[in-house]
């Protein structure tokens, strides 16, 4: 029965370890580059594609981070600007 046990928690873990793989893949895809928009507690994750770094909206909000956050942060990148309209900026600039 111990070897059961032993079994079914270490399914659990498998599973963990795989989202956590499948989550890091996609933060390391060529290309794109992750940031967290938000104010402190509530951030949301976004994978902004290389090229967004010319455009002078994301250039401003760059900018905007440094101020707030300064060029050494740790962790992912923070971008204190409001996720919904983050969210209707991409989709925006992404039709063009």
């Amino acid at each position: 029965m111990e070897t059961m046990k032993a079994s079914t928690s270490s399914t659990s873990y498998v599973r963990l370890d795989r989202m956590e793989e499948e989550e890091t893949k996609l933060d390391h895809r060529k290309g794109v580059f992750p940031v967290l928009v938000g104010s402190e507690g509530t951030m949301e994750k976004f994978l902004l594609p290389m090229k967004l770094t010319r455009h002078p909206f994301i250039v401003q909000l760059l900018e905007l981070s440094a101020k707030e956050y300064g060029f050494e942060q740790e962790g992912l990148l923070k971008i204190p600007y409001d996720a919904s309209c983050f969210k209707k900026m991409l989709k925006l600039i992404s039709k063009k």
